[in-house]
């Protein structure tokens, strides 16, 4: 045994140190380097070329996130609203009733909005305005600013926990260029701008992928409870994410040699979690509607019945095509805080590249399970609009991930090769966001993250908003009932208590409604009641918009008259219903103004 040694090498398969396995001598040998260096010496120099590649990784991967935050700042934190359309909350019906549901939950202790003197369930659920409540009250006076600080800061939550996220796990340079992809996607940067709740419910699906992914990659069961709790919560705020509970599967899937008993009693719990996290929903929809699956959009007309149906599949699967091809037409919710595209074709193809790098384990069983539940959902669902799909947009960004990072690390180690070219431009186009439409009517050939830095300050203005201030500035010492073209729940919302508004007649948003209803009639019947207790009753009108045609549509009311108020400007058209005796004036007796 000359030429063999015996060296104390553990198994592949762990077995224990003390068991010996034959070596040849040649072998040693050869594992001394050209420059004559033994292992010892070869391992230091491995350890200090892994010490700079993880160096590389966290300074190239803090450079990412750092001009993600640059680019949010610029995108998005720094518009000046008050120089947008955006405080007037479109679009109607939603997020007006988002704002004036967080305010009746802090006024008044309940999620209604107001019609009159009338309080009513709001179509949507009260998880957003709920999470809207700590800007509101930090806001007292510029409470209509509440919903949009509050997607502001969901979204800083998402570019930074995106990046926290990676670094825990030892993947730098991968949470950088995460945070970078989300912070570039124009569905992000659009719904971030929003007052609308698609974005909280975007990153309360995150939090629960994130949360299980740690609970089995660290083997804590605690942590995919959490998950369990988050996704029941988030019901409350699209109860469309109800299809991502496959995610819980993860629970059957985690490692351990437990007993089929514990195995069992955890699954069962997991789903004890989830149901009472998600009860509070169902709960009161009980109690308004008297049925755990009755919502608001039955009480105002508009059926559930055939929410979901493969005749969707045509019409979902053209928006899907328009998107990937870049040949939208038509005007969506994104044009109001954005340029009307979702995402960008490069990271459509990088997204799809990243399945090649997937191993499939326990987290990707359960994540598939969880996206293609939700996917098909949407995919079969009656309404048509790319901000239902934004849950899967932010996670198609773990995806995108998975080749940039192998492309950037090749990069940074010199190993440069076609593949990596290709796969760095693409990145480069996903960021750019290049081949893109903007605008309505869409103009190609765009670039979303210059039109998203440019989009800044220059939206119009807010023509609802701008004339119900006006409105205040003049009578704000003489409360009364207002009837208005403007939406009632947002005049409600934003006017003093004393102040009462309600449609001008049955036109308006919430004529549809079976269990309640409001037209000329009951128009007449509140202005006869502020007349009947000396209260004034005014009439406000959006100029620009409107003009003076809506002047014909004020209830009549006999021995009385509308009157323009002196006051009147190109910004509100204000009337006062005054008594027809006495010589005519501009302004009744009893207000006050400025």
């Amino acid at each position: 045994m000359d030429f063999l040694t015996r060296t104390l090498i553990p198994s592949a398969r762990g077995e224990p140190v003390s068991e010996y396995k034959f070596q040849p001598r040649c072998e040693m040998i050869a594992d001394r380097t050209p420059d004559g260096l033994g292992p010892a010496e070869t391992s230091r120099q491995d350890l200090a070329r892994l010490d700079r590649r993880r160096s590389f990784d966290m300074a190239t991967g803090v450079a990412c996130f750092v001009l993600a935050l640059l680019f949010y700042y610029g995108a998005v934190l720094r518009i000046d609203f008050k120089r947008t359309d955006f405080l007037d909350l479109n679009p109607y019906p939603d997020a007006v009733e988002y704002f004036a549901q967080a305010n009746s939950i802090l006024k008044e202790g309940s999620p209604t909005i107001q019609i009159g003197y009338d309080r009513l369930p709001s179509r949507y659920p009260l998880g957003y305005p709920a999470l809207t409540l700590p800007w509101l009250k930090f806001l007292p006076h510029n409470g209509i600013l509440a919903p949009f600080r509050t997607n502001e800061t969901i979204g800083l939550l998402l570019l930074t926990g995106s990046f926290v996220l990676y670094f825990v796990i030892g993947r730098p340079l991968a949470g950088g260029l995460a945070a970078l992809l989300l912070a570039t996607q124009p569905a992000f940067v659009t719904f971030s701008r929003s007052p609308m709740s698609d974005l909280s419910g975007g990153a309360f699906a995150v939090l629960a992928f994130a949360l299980v992914y740690l609970g089995l990659a660290r083997r804590r069961r605690w942590l995919i409870y959490c998950a369990a709790v988050v996704l029941g919560v988030s019901l409350c705020i699209r109860p469309q994410l109800l299809f991502m509970a496959p995610l819980l599967i993860a629970m059957a899937l985690f490692p351990g040699d437990d007993s089929w008993t514990k195995w069992f009693i955890h699954c069962f719990l997991v789903l004890v979690v989830f149901a009472l996290a998600a009860s509070p929903y169902f709960i009161l929809n009980t109690l308004e509607f008297g049925h755990p699956l009755r919502t608001g959009y039955e009480f105002w007309g508009l059926s559930t019945e055939t929410a979901f149906s493969l005749h969707n599949l045509p019409l979902q699967f053209a928006w899907i095509w328009s998107e990937i091809t870049v040949s939208w037409d038509q005007f969506r919710v994104a044009n109001l805080f954005g340029t009307g595209t979702y995402l960008v074709p490069p990271f459509i193809f990088l997204s799809a590249l990243g399945f090649a790098f997937i191993k499939v384990r326990r987290f990707e069983i359960s994540a598939l399970l969880a996206a293609s539940a939700y996917f098909v959902a949407i995919v079969t669902y009656a309404y048509v609009d790319g901000r239902f799909y934004i849950p899967i947009f932010f996670l198609l960004v773990a995806l995108a991930v998975l080749p940039a990072e192998w492309a950037m690390r090749q990069s940074l180690t010199g190993r440069f090769s076609i593949w990596t070219v290709g796969v760095l431009a693409v990145f480069l186009l996903s960021c750019i966001g290049y081949p893109s439409q903007s605008g309505f009517k869409p103009q190609g050939g765009r670039s979303q993250a210059w039109d998203a830095l440019h989009y800044a300050n220059g939206n119009g203005k807010s023509f609802w908003y701008e004339a119900q201030k006006e409105f205040m500035r003049l009578f704000r010492h003489a409360p009364g009932i207002v009837l208005s073209d403007i939406d009632p729940p947002y005049l409600n919302a934003l006017l003093p208590k004393p102040f009462v508004a309600a449609p001008i007649d049955e036109q308006h948003h919430y004529c549809y409604s079976r269990f309640w209803h409001y037209g000329k009639v009951e128009a007449l019947r509140l202005v006869q009641t502020g007349l009947d207790h000396a209260t004034p009753v005014y009439a406000l009108l959006v100029p620009p918009i409107n003009g003076d045609q809506d002047l014909r549509r004020l209830p009549l009311i006999k021995g009385y008259s509308w009157r323009r108020s002196g006051k009147s400007n190109s910004t509100a058209l204000i009337m006062t219903l005054t008594i027809d005796t006495g010589p005519p004036t501009l302004d009744p007796t009893f207000t006050k103004t400025d």
